[in-house]
């Protein structure tokens, strides 16, 4: 969390002052999402499509429309949280290849890690 949040929190000062910009970032923003608050300031996400869904009108409204209200419980089918210590070689079967490729990448720093994670399951509807 450590690089993301204070990229958000300078972005947060870019947008210091601009009306147009009435949102919530920051650390104010990461804490509502760390605590799971159901009064948010100010819902909102942004998306980025890709291939033929960025470039058509009417596929970006299709999306927009399943998003206007989703929220993480619908499209995840399992969640859970683990201690494993050993930030290299995960305790989750299921997840060997994907932490083995992640740590792979150059920048790749374990003393940054948290032993605690939460691995969230999207559901494949």
């Amino acid at each position: 969390l450590g690089e993301p949040a204070t990229q958000m929190t300078l972005n947060t000062f870019h947008y210091a002052g601009v009306s147009a910009k009435n949102v919530t970032l920051g650390v104010p923003r990461l804490k509502e999402i760390i605590n799971v608050s159901k009064q948010l300031k100010t819902p909102s996400l942004v998306v980025f499509l890709t291939g033929p869904a960025a470039k058509d009108a009417e596929k970006c409204k299709n999306v927009l429309c399943k998003l206007e209200h989703t929220t993480l419980r619908r499209v995840t089918s399992n969640t859970a949280i683990y201690y494993d210590p050993d930030v290299k070689n995960t305790c989750i079967e299921e997840d060997e290849e994907w932490v083995s490729i992640f740590y792979e990448m150059p920048d790749f720093d374990p003393s940054r890690c948290s032993p605690w994670l939460l691995r969230l399951e999207l559901d494949h509807k």
